[in-house]
């Protein structure tokens, strides 16, 4: 079916200060760290941009860039604050406007959420109090100070405008400088630039004003605003509503709306299971309030949503935000009518970015921010591979074998082929991770792959690789299973009350799996919390959805005392660093390799499992056929 018969709201055109946006797709601005440590654009921004352009994006907002040094929210952050980065601005917004899309730059002063460490200066906010959670004491900007960081943002646009981009997104969400101090929550001044609303808003109000003065009249100026901080004296719907109005009259032309500061991040996170478009309502109090075109963000991952949303009248317009990350072609693939259209983004939130690691990364995709390498993949003369088990890495090797030209098998029953992560799509909460193995397994089938669930005879294929993984041995702690045990469904017949011990991802969820079948579940970490692998907000989440299912949690246990059954019909154990029956012996091959050329591994927790698929995209990569 055409894309005009599906989704008539969502591919309409929609013109802003006289440019015309081909349809109503957002890429949203978020950081992937691709910048150089010298503040200049990279060829992995470009390709990482182009790509999404190239996907069918009507708008693509860059990454937040810095106005001033003194405002790096991270070490890698591009910055135009300097003429000497326009050469590589003007390489950025050519990437994407080349495919059509609208770019627009995103520009940005940390203020009181960044480190002294990362900017080499001191911190400067509305009000010398600190982010509770950065905890670095501010200074308080003097008037002096304001109107010279006003002209630095409007400085950057200035260079922005000359560098080709079509317009500029003022960052006033989040709690960054120019949101502290919209917000009576961080902005506590005495003076003009604090305490009223209208005292609030003169900071951003003097940054608008001078955009518009210095820039053409053709230059497009969105504000980003959230629309609700969940803090005490934060922003709230009804007060951003009237921050948007007088934006409007100011000249702003578009809005894009998120929620949160630092301190509420854990609401930002959008993890799997969570519900989606969880953010429409308060954007519809704020789009009920302008004229001017509203922009909504927060798990928008599915066409239908974005289409009811825009018939609804709730938005103008919708942001993609990590569902774009995974799959780059959403729109056009919608556009063409292709099935499945739901995103294949699982929500594990690691192309957040880890301190140890910081580039954008994501399982789903390897080639984020690598697109010139998958772009430029040839052919090799015809070689043949099996691949003994499935999973994510087993799925991303054999989708890139094929498209080098090798002829693939995949061996594994039809139950194992999503591997680990198969198991956790039947965890409660967990179920989207079915998209994204459909996904991975309909990628890997259209490059050529054939799926075998018998198992392969031996010999006769020239590369021949095996999936391992690695488990708890039950036995060790005389336990009745093994987490692993009850998440792919092989666990004895359980009593009633059990006692699971595990400070890892697979424990939890292990936990919430017999929880959610009656038993009376008590969870016992021997670290300081539960899921200590895993990204913290499921350890709120997992924590909510056991509290609501009857089940207890204990941390911070000695290992004896974590192994006490006294009044628990059984043991269940997961991986349990501290305890001594746990040493380099307690985990297991699951799999034989022997006579095997490679092996690739499986895992279940999603940053472990991410570091097995780009493993098996290097595999494949460094290959050399004979």
């Amino acid at each position: 079916m055409l894309s005009s018969q599906r989704f008539p709201r969502l591919f309409s055109s929609i013109t802003l200060r006289g440019t015309e946006v081909r349809n109503r797709w957002v890429m949203p601005a978020m950081a992937t760290h691709f910048g150089a440590p010298d503040g200049a654009v990279t060829d992995a921004l470009c390709d990482y941009l182009a790509a999404r352009a190239q996907g069918g994006f009507g708008i693509v907002v860059t990454e937040n860039m810095g106005v001033d040094p003194g405002g790096r929210v991270m070490k890698r952050m591009v910055m135009a604050d300097s003429d000497r980065h326009i050469p590589g601005l003007s390489r950025l917004s050519q990437a994407i406007r080349r495919h059509g899309s609208i770019a627009l730059a995103q520009i940005n002063h940390g203020g009181r959420q960044t480190s002294s460490k990362i900017t080499g200066r001191e911190l400067v906010a509305p009000s010398a109090i600190p982010c509770p959670l950065m905890r670095e004491m501010p200074r308080a900007l003097s008037a002096e100070d304001i109107a010279a960081l006003q002209d630095a943002y409007a400085a950057a646009a200035c260079r922005l405008e000359q560098a080709g981009f079509d317009g500029v997104e003022i960052h006033a969400a989040h709690g960054y400088l120019a949101a502290s101090f919209l917000s009576a929550y961080s902005n506590k001044r005495e003076d003009i630039y604090g305490g009223t609303l209208e005292n609030r808003m003169r900071f951003l109000s003097g940054i608008v004003g001078r955009i518009r003065d210095r820039t053409g009249p053709g230059f497009l100026l969105s504000v980003r605003l959230s629309v609700d901080e969940f803090v005490p004296q934060g922003i709230t719907p009804t007060e951003a509503a009237r921050i948007a109005g007088r934006l409007e009259t100011q000249g702003v032309d578009m809005l894009s709306l998120s929620v949160g500061v630092y301190e509420s991040y854990s609401r930002l996170m959008m993890l799997t299971g969570e519900a989606e478009g969880p953010w429409l309502e308060r954007v519809s109090q704020v789009r009920n309030a302008v004229r001017i075109p509203v922009v909504a963000v927060g798990r928008i991952k599915r066409p239908e949503l974005a289409e009811t949303a825009l018939a609804e009248g709730r938005a103008d317009l919708m942001a993609v935000g990590r569902a774009s990350i995974t799959d780059p072609d959403l729109p056009e693939r919608a556009r063409r009518g292709e099935s499945p259209l739901v995103a294949a983004c699982t929500y594990c939130n690691l192309c957040l970015g880890r301190s140890a690691a910081p580039e954008m990364i994501c399982p789903v995709n390897p080639f984020v921010g690598d697109e010139a390498a998958l772009g430029a993949l040839r052919r090799d003369a015809s070689w043949r591979l099996d691949i003994l088990g499935g999973g994510f890495s087993a799925l991303t090797a054999g989708w890139l074998a094929a498209l080098r030209g090798a002829t693939v098998r995949i061996f594994a029953p039809e139950r194992d082929l999503a591997g680990m992560q198969g198991w956790r799509m039947r965890v409660p909460g967990q179920a989207e991770y079915r998209n994204a193995v459909a996904s991975l397994i309909d990628r890997a089938r259209r490059a050529g792959v054939s799926f075998v669930t018998d198992k392969p005879a031996s010999g006769g294929a020239p590369a021949r690789w095996a999936v391992r993984r690695w488990e708890p041995v039950a036995a060790r702690a005389g336990a009745a299973a093994t987490v692993f045990d009850v998440l792919r469904g092989s666990a004895p017949r359980l009593p009633h009350r059990v006692l699971v011990v595990g400070d890892d991802l697979a424990s939890t969820d292990a936990a919430l799996v017999l929880a959610d079948r009656g038993h009376r579940v008590v969870l016992r970490s021997p670290a300081r919390d539960i899921g200590f692998d895993a990204h913290p907000g499921f350890r709120l989440m997992n924590r909510k959805l056991l509290a609501n299912r009857g089940a207890a949690v204990e941390t911070g246990m000695e290992p004896a005392e974590a192994l006490d059954l006294s009044g628990f019909g059984a043991l269940v154990i997961g991986r349990t660093e501290p305890l001594p029956e746990d040493g380099e012996l307690g985990w297991v091959d699951d799999q034989d390799a022997g006579g095997c050329d490679a092996v690739l591994t499986d895992a279940y927790e999603p940053g472990a499992m991410a570091r097995t698929v780009y493993a098996a995209k290097d595999m494949v990569l460094e290959i050399r056929p004979k």
